[in-house]
């Protein structure tokens, strides 16, 4: 058996890292995004390697030209994108935490989870397709029901479990203003 040099190891595991992160079903930003992150992968490995800047510079330029398509889609990107798919349960869990905290302030369910709704559709997030009511706001009430009562995938739970914690350690008078006024619960606001 043929060992692979460390170098290529590591190339290798950014690689794998890198497509398991955006999936197989990536979109055309996406995948624009993850040829540069691919890319950056490879050229650092080989400036580390230590191949001469002149070999090197066909890949930096390309990189380069992915980095820019990548700016020109963005102004397209995220709110169209978004619409076209539905949302993922991970932020249909925090959008139930969400829910949940705005109830603890004194709004009742439905004026709550119509909050909620009104932000993720200013950002683009079409409502769950899941539920029998025609407005995505009883749809969403629907879901954080449910994932309330235990049901829903694991990894949903698991999510929502970990936002509900991460709200609990902002302080109790700032919690519905930090989560609410930061977007707290949009992972892509996250540092990364």
């Amino acid at each position: 058996m043929q060992t692979l040099s460390p170098s290529i190891d590591r190339i290798g595991a950014a690689l794998k890292a890198l497509r398991q992160t955006h999936g197989h079903d990536a979109q055309g930003a996406d995948k624009i995004s993850l040829g540069a992150k691919c890319l950056h992968v490879i050229v650092a490995q080989l400036t580390e390697e230590g191949v001469p800047q002149e070999d090197l510079q066909p890949l930096v330029d390309l990189e380069a030209n992915l980095r820019q398509l990548m700016v020109q889609t963005k102004g397209e990107g995220v709110r169209n994108r978004r619409k076209r798919l539905p949302p993922s349960e991970s932020l249909l869990a925090r959008s139930a935490a969400v829910i949940d905290l705005l109830i603890k302030a004194g709004h009742d369910e439905s004026e709550a989870a119509q909050m909620v709704m009104r932000r993720l559709v200013a950002v683009g997030v079409p409502p769950p397709e899941k539920g029998g009511d025609a407005r995505g706001w009883r749809r969403l009430l629907e879901w954080r029901n449910e994932i309330s009562q235990g049901f829903g995938s694991q990894e949903a739970q698991l999510e929502y479990q970990d936002f509900t914690r991460e709200i609990d350690a902002i302080p109790a008078n700032e919690r519905v203003k930090r989560v609410l006024d930061d977007q707290l619960w949009d992972r892509r606001r996250k540092p990364r």
